[in-house]
Parts: structure tokens; C-alpha cells; sequence
């Protein structure tokens, strides 16, 4: 008995080194082979900088997410009833997921203007959880996200973004299969050669998520984000400048539906934001927006090792007040991404996106088309 106890030990270091070596090889290769030239070209506009703005809301809520399968939904539900035993409540208690990327991509037209000037990026991004349960029904999950995204040429889109979380998760139900999650997050988020653009922003946020049986899903959220511009001026009907730092206030709602069809999957999604802002010059930050999207997915390979997504999904957005022609501005965004996502092993997966977005106004600074690719590679543990 004692040597079987030795042998695990023993297994379970060398698996814990090999998992730091890894980590410290892949930060090594980051910081020496994705960091890009120096910059030979400058560009920023506020419409560039509100675009982006979406942008990185997009790509948080995709960045280093990994894709959910029916398979993995059982998992979970299984997982959840053997929380109940006693010898695995210190385990819980200490659980913790870190993630490590890099990406890089192509972009034909990062500013989102007419000029459709392209540029390639680099984004390294790292990511740590502390994922606690302190009972059958509770569990928390308390992180900090990093990321750092580099352009070649167009220098002042470049940004490091910074976010601190904390939220708890209940389950009402012994059957695990609802869950409510009340949270709060801290975003700052650095326009590093162009501190105007740079902002903080605070989110309170309640998420739920409903398993039926094993073949649907359904879920939601609603957030109430206050933005806080770091070096940015709100103005008057007249525009004049005032001594008044420029905020915003926003509030977003959003469900989602998902059925699971063996290794396909079919989701319905809407999101409606709101977003209102002190500056009073034609109200230029006052809109809200809706988009709708659907995506369809399928899992290949032994142990769904590869699996393919598409989504298409369409934006309205109506100011206020913004001037356009004759009438106040709204835009019209269509949008098209296919990712795959494929688990080289345990720890490592890479993941390839093509995104194609064409944008129509009734003002000329809102049409545009951009397409992007990007390559990624990950690392989890």
C-alpha cells in the first residue's frame, strides 16, 4: 500500500512540473515571437474608437472560451452530484484554471472607415480563476483577465485591457440543472498611445442558465455598466468643451436558447443595449441597439476534438440624436464568423476565426466592411 501511495505521489509532481514547464515555455515563446515591429504608422478617429469599443465586448465574450458540447452538459450534471462527498470538499475549495493565448491576425480594415487601410495584430491574453464550492448549492468564481493587443501599422488602436471579477453561483434545485449568478467586474482599458480613448468600467450583472434534460438550454444575463473616460470631456449643446470628465451609463439584456441534436447544436441569441452618456452635443453617445444571431455547430473526431461553429447575426442601432441626413443616424451591421476550435491535448488546443462584418448608414462615417482572420493557439490548466 505504501508504494502505491509513494507511485501517485510521485506521478501527480511530475505531472504538476511538466504543467509549469509548459507554461513557462509558452510565455517564453509569446514575449520573443509575438511581439511585432515597431510601429511605422499612426491612425485614430472617434468612430474607430467607438467601433472597437463593441469589438472588444466581442471578443471577451468569445476570447479563450472553450465550445460546449452535450456530452460536456452531462459531464457537468454528473460532476455535480459528486460534489456530496465529504473527501472532496477540501479539493473544491482550492480549484483554479489558468490560461495562457497568443493570436495573431489579419485585419483588412481595423479602423472600421472608408479609408480600408489593413494592418496584422498580435494579442497575447492570460487569464486566472479561483473557482470554489463552498456547498452542494454555492460556488463561486473570483478572476483577472489580461489582455494586450498590438497592431503593426495603425498604432493608436493598440490596447491592454485589465479586468477584475468576482461572482457567486446558486442552485436552487438539488439537480443542478438551473443556476443564478449575481457578480461584479472592473475593466480598465488602456488606448496605450492614445489616452483620450482610455476608460474604466464598472458592471454589476445577474446570469442565469437552465439545463432541460440533455438536449436544451436556455440562459440570460442583464448588466448595468457605468464608464468613466480617463482623460475624455463631455460637452455642451453647443459644443463647447466642459471641465466634466465624459461617462456613460448602459444597460444590456440578453437570452438565449440552445438545442442539442447529438454532435450538432443549433443556438438562438438577442441582445438589446442602451447607452446613455453626459455629453449633450446632439446627444452623440445616446442609442440603443439590438442584434439577433444564430449560430450552428458541430463537434468531429474522437472525443469531439474538433469542433466547427457558424453564426450570422444582424445589428440595428438608432441614435438619438447623432446627425446623419435629414434625420437622426442608425446603422445596419450584418455580420458572419466561422471558428474552429481543435484540443491538440489535454492543456493545448488551437483555434482558427473568420469574421466578415459589412456595416450600411444613413451617414457616411457608419459604412464600412471589414473581414478578419486569426489564428490562435492556448493553453489550459
Amino acid at each position: 500500500m505504501g508504494v502505491k501511495i509513494f507511485f501517485v505521489t510521485k506521478t501527480k509532481e511530475k505531472k504538476m512540473k511538466n504543467n509549469k514547464i509548459s507554461f513557462l515555455l509558452f510565455l517564453i515563446f509569446i514575449f520573443v515571437f509575438a511581439i511585432p515591429p515597431l510601429p511605422s504608422y499612426a491612425q485614430t478617429t472617434p468612430e474607430a474608437v467607438e467601433q472597437r469599443e463593441f469589438k472588444i465586448i466581442d471578443r471577451t465574450e468569445e476570447l479563450l472560451k472553450k465550445p460546449e458540447t452535450a456530452e460536456e452538459l452531462i459531464k457537468m450534471l454528473k460532476e455535480r452530484a459528486e460534489m456530496k462527498l465529504k473527501e472532496k470538499r477540501k479539493a473544491l475549495l482550492k480549484k483554479t484554471k489558468w490560461s495562457t493565448g497568443v493570436i495573431s491576425g489579419y485585419e483588412t480594415n481595423p479602423a472600421n472607415d472608408a479609408n480600408d487601410k489593413n494592418d496584422f495584430y498580435v494579442e497575447e491574453d492570460f487569464s486566472f480563476n479561483w473557482l470554489p464550492t463552498f456547498h452542494n448549492n454555492i460556488s463561486a468564481d473570483v478572476g483577472y483577465r489580461f489582455a494586450n493587443q498590438t497592431y503593426y501599422e495603425q498604432t493608436d488602436l493598440n490596447t491592454q485591457d485589465h479586468t477584475i471579477s468576482a461572482s457567486l453561483k446558486f442552485y436552487p434545485f438539488e439537480s443542478g440543472k438551473l443556476y443564478l449568478q449575481p457578480g461584479i467586474e472592473h475593466e480598465w482599458l488602456w488606448y496605450t498611445l492614445d489616452d483620450t480613448s482610455t476608460y474604466e468600467d464598472t458592471k454589476a450583472f445577474i446570469k442565469f442558465k437552465h439545463f432541460t434534460g440533455k438536449n436544451w438550454s436556455t440562459g440570460g444575463k442583464y448588466e448595468y455598466s457605468y464608464k468613466d473616460y480617463n482623460n475624455k470631456y463631455a460637452r455642451d449643446e453647443n459644443k463647447n468643451i466642459l471641465q466634466i470628465l465624459r461617462h456613460d451609463y448602459r444597460n444590456t439584456a440578453e437570452l438565449y436558447v440552445t438545442r442539442f441534436l447529438g454532435k450538432y447544436s443549433v443556438k438562438l441569441r438577442s441582445k438589446l443595449y442602451r447607452n446613455n452618456s453626459n455629453d449633450s452635443y446632439q446627444k452623440f453617445y445616446d442609442f440603443y441597439s439590438y442584434r439577433g444571431y444564430i449560430t450552428l455547430a458541430r463537434s468531429f473526431l474522437k472525443d469531439d476534438k474538433l469542433y466547427i461553429s457558424f453564426t450570422s447575426d444582424f445589428e440595428r442601432k438608432n441614435y438619438d440624436r447623432r446627425v446623419a441626413v435629414n434625420t437622426a443616424r442608425n446603422d445596419n451591421v450584418m455580420e458572419y464568423k466561422f471558428d474552429a476550435y481543435y484540443t491538440v491535448t489535454k492543456n493545448w488546443s488551437l483555434n482558427y476565426g473568420l469574421t466578415h462584418k459589412e456595416s450600411s448608414s444613413n451617414a457616411g462615417a457608419g459604412e464600412f466592411n471589414d473581414t478578419t482572420h486569426q489564428l490562435g493557439l492556448t493553453l489550459d490548466f
